[in-house]
C-alpha cells in the first residue's frame, strides 16, 4: 500500500509540475488579475496573458507607470508557423485581428509602439523562443523607451531558455532600449543579427547580474550588450556563450560610444571577428570591442580565445581615444596574445584564492568557484541583485523615486552597522559620498538634479531616480 501511494504522488508530482508551464498555442488573452501598481501588479499568468501584452502594447496601449508580474513558467512553442512577435515593435503597427500593418512611416506617421513599464519575471522561465525579423528590433522585448527623462524602465528576473532570435537589432531580453535598467536576467537563446548582445542588443541601458551563453552572432556582438550609445553600467555580468562577428566584437560589450563603465564581470566565451579590413578594421576583445570616448573596466577578467584578422585585445579590441580608457584591476590568461591593457596571468594562479581576494575591490562580489561550475575560476556570488531590492546585502532603501530624502533600513531590524556609501551619476562622476550608522539613517539628495543616479552600498548597488 505504500509503494502505491509513493508511486501516485510521484506521478501527481509529474502532472503538477507540467501544469506549472504554460505552453503558448499561438493565442492571446487579457490578464484578469492585479491593478498595474507596484503593490498589485498586473499578474501574467500564461502565456496567452504574455502574448496579448506585445499585443497591446504593439498597438500603442500606453504602459507608462505600470508593472507586470509574471507568476508561471512560459514555453513559447516557437517554430515558423508560430513566431514570438517582441513586445514593443518601433514602427510597426497592428490591426484589431492581430495582422501586422506594415512600417508606417514612409506615409508619415509613425506610431513609436515601445514597452515603457516594470516587467518582473519573478525568476521564471520562458522557453524556446522564435523569432525573425528581417529588419526590426528583436527579443523578448523589441523596443523600449521613455516619455520623460525622469521615468526609469525595468525589465528584471527573466529568464530566456533556448530558442532562435533573428533580425537586424537583436538581444535575448531587449532588442533596443533606452533608459532602460535589466536586473538579474539570463539567456541562453542563440541571437542572430547586425546589432547583437546575449541582454540587450543596442541602446542605452545599464545592465545588473545578468548572464548569457547562448551563441551570437552579427556584425557588431557584445556578450552581454551589443553597441551602447550613452553613459551606463555594465555590472556583475558574464558570458559564456561563443561569439562570431564580422566587424566588432567583445565578450562583455561590442562597442561604447559614450561614457560606460564595466565592472566585475568576466568572459569565458570565445570571441571571433572576421571581416573584409579593406572597408573597416574588424576589432575583437575579451570584454570589449572597441572603446570610444570615456570607457572604464574594472575588477574582470577574460579567459575567452580571442581572434581577429585585424585588432586583437585580451580585454580591449581597439581604443580610439586611449588618452579617456582607464582598465583597473583586470586580468586575462596569459596564453592570449596582442593585448595593450591589463594584467597577464595564467590558469593556475587565476584559479586561486589569492586571485579572488585581488578581484575583491567591492566588498565581497567574488568567490571561488568549489563546485566546478566555471572550470575553476572566480564566480560571482550575488545571483539575485535587483534594483530596487537590498535583501540580499540586508539593506532596504526608499522611497525610489526620491524628491530629496533617501531612508536606509536593515531588513530584518536589526541595528544598522557604520556603512559607507557613494552615489554617481551616470558617467560615473562621484557626486556624493558619506556614511550611515544607527544614529543617522538617511541620505539627503535634494541638492541633486533630477535624473537616474547609482549608490554603492553594503556591496551592492541600487538604481534610484531623483524626481523632485
Amino acid at each position: 500500500m505504500k509503494k502505491i501511494y509513493i508511486i501516485v504522488m510521484f506521478v501527481l508530482s509529474g502532472i503538477m509540475a507540467e501544469a506549472q508551464t504554460s505552453v503558448w498555442d499561438g493565442s492571446r488573452k487579457l490578464w484578469t488579475r492585479g491593478e498595474g501598481t507596484e503593490s498589485n501588479p498586473y499578474l501574467i499568468e500564461s502565456a496567452e496573458n504574455l502574448a496579448f501584452l506585445a499585443y497591446m502594447v504593439d498597438k500603442g496601449f500606453d504602459t507608462r507607470g505600470l508593472h507586470f508580474k509574471l507568476t508561471t513558467d512560459i514555453d513559447l512553442n516557437g517554430s515558423e508557423d508560430q513566431p514570438w512577435i517582441p513586445i514593443g515593435r518601433y514602427d510597426r503597427w497592428y490591426d484589431e485581428d492581430g495582422c501586422d500593418r506594415g512600417n508606417l512611416s514612409s506615409t508619415g506617421y509613425n506610431p513609436f509602439t515601445r514597452f515603457k513599464g516594470h516587467f518582473d519575471g519573478d525568476g521564471h522561465v520562458i522557453s524556446n523562443i522564435y523569432v525573425d525579423i528581417a529588419n526590426g528590433y528583436c527579443g523578448l522585448f523589441g523596443y523600449v523607451n521613455y516619455d520623460y527623462p525622469e521615468d526609469t524602465i525595468v525589465i528584471e528576473n527573466v529568464f530566456v531558455n533556448g530558442g532562435t532570435i533573428k533580425g537586424e537589432t537583436c538581444g535575448g531580453i531587449v532588442g533596443n532600449g533606452y533608459h532602460l535598467v535589466v536586473s538579474n536576467c539570463r539567456n541562453t537563446a542563440a541571437i542572430e543579427g547586425f546589432n547583437v548582445g546575449g541582454i540587450v542588443g543596442l541602446g542605452s541601458s545599464d545592465v545588473f547580474n545578468c548572464s548569457n551563453s547562448g551563441q551570437l552572432t552579427g556584425d557588431c556582438v557584445g556578450g552581454i550588450v551589443g553597441g551602447r550609445y550613452a553613459a551606463g553600467e555594465v555590472v556583475e555580468c558574464y558570458n559564456e556563450g561563443d561569439i562570431a562577428a564580422s566587424r566588432i566584437g567583445g565578450g562583455i560589450l561590442c562597442g561604447s560610444y559614450n561614457n560606460m563603465i564595466v565592472n566585475n564581470c568576466y568572459n569565458t566565451g570565445n570571441v571571433s571577428v572576421i571581416g573584409d579590413s579593406s572597408t573597416y578594421y574588424p576589432s575583437a576583445g575579451g570584454l570589449v570591442g572597441i572603446a570610444a570616448r570615456y570607457f572604464v573596466a574594472k575588477n574582470s577578467y577574460n579567459v575567452g580565445e580571442i581572434s581577429s584578422n585585424h585588432h586583437v585585445g585580451c580585454l580591449v579590441g581597439l581604443a580610439s581615444q586611449p588618452e579617456n580608457l582607464s582598465v583597473e584591476n583586470c586580468y586575462y590568461l596569459d596564453i592570449c596574445s596582442g593585448s595593450e591593457y591589463g594584467m597577464a596571468k595564467n590558469a593556475e594562479a587565476m584559479r586561486e584564492e589569492a586571485f579572488v581576494t585581488t578581484l575583491n575591490q567591492d566588498g565581497v562580489v567574488w568567490g571561488m568557484d568549489e563546485k566546478n561550475v566555471n572550470d575553476g575560476f572566480p564566480i560571482l556570488t550575488r545571483t539575485n541583485l535587483s534594483v530596487d531590492d537590498a535583501t540580499e546585502v540586508g539593506l532596504r532603501i526608499y522611497p525610489n523615486p526620491t524628491s530629496g530624502i533617501l531612508f536606509v533600513e536593515t531588513c530584518q531590524g536589526a541595528s544598522l552597522q557604520t556603512e559607507t556609501y557613494r552615489i554617481t551619476n551616470l558617467m560615473g562622476q562621484t557626486v556624493l559620498k558619506g556614511s550611515l550608522n544607527a544614529d543617522t539613517q538617511q541620505i539627503d539628495v535634494s541638492r541633486l538634479p533630477n535624473g537616474m543616479y547609482l549608490i554603492r552600498m553594503g556591496g551592492a548597488i541600487w538604481k534610484f531616480v531623483v524626481n523632485k
